[in-house]
């Protein structure tokens, strides 16, 4: 099984898979989801343009923001990371939840394709973002984590805790428990 972690880029980001291609939960939060008629607030083509450019603006400012992991050739996994001030929807989070350290790099989003699971992918996807952070000089990294549900997109609590991370904060927003966790990339 040949299995390949790339940057995101221009031609990697038109390989994402669903729910991943059109999610701009973190990108752009006032024009994700529905609207009071149950409609997509955005075309599922709007949201890939929108996403599209949220990678383009970071790139500017931050560098490399997201890998994607393939398995022969097909894309099964997906991280998103930078720093919280690009993130729009940190502020949500920070509002509802804790903030993010300022200094920190957020990983907003690491999901793996429910059939590829339990597989060892999201280990190896997340030591390739963590890796990245180290490399070009990062300090910390942080991600919300759900402590009730292995189906959002930053990913479960307890993967994290199985991979070095510890709990900075616990909280109940509405009917989900969330985590703050951080990572020392430097001991």
């Amino acid at each position: 099984m040949k299995i390949e972690i790339r940057d995101i880029n221009d031609h990697t980001i038109t390989t994402l898979f669903s729910p991943c291609d059109g999610c701009i939960y973190w990108e752009a939060p006032e024009k994700f989801g529905k609207d009071k008629h149950g409609e997509p607030k955005v075309r599922e083509d709007e949201a890939i343009k929108i996403k599209c450019s949220w990678f383009e603006k970071i790139q500017d400012t931050f560098g490399c923001g997201g890998k994607i992991l393939y398995i022969e050739g097909e894309a099964v996994g997906y991280s998103q990371y930078a720093p919280p001030r690009l993130l729009p929807n940190v502020a949500e989070y920070s509002q509802h939840l804790f903030p993010p350290s300022t200094d920190a790099i957020l990983i907003s989003c690491l999901y793996i394709r429910e059939e590829y699971r339990r597989k060892g992918l999201g280990v190896r996807l997340l030591q390739a973002v963590l890796e990245n952070l180290r490399e070009r000089g990062y300090d910390t990294v942080e991600t919300y984590s759900r402590d009730d549900s292995v189906n959002n997109c930053s990913g479960p609590t307890e993967f994290y805790l199985k991979n070095g991370f510890r709990l900075i904060e616990k909280k109940k927003w509405e009917k989900t428990t969330f985590s703050l966790m951080m990572f020392k990339l430097t001991k």
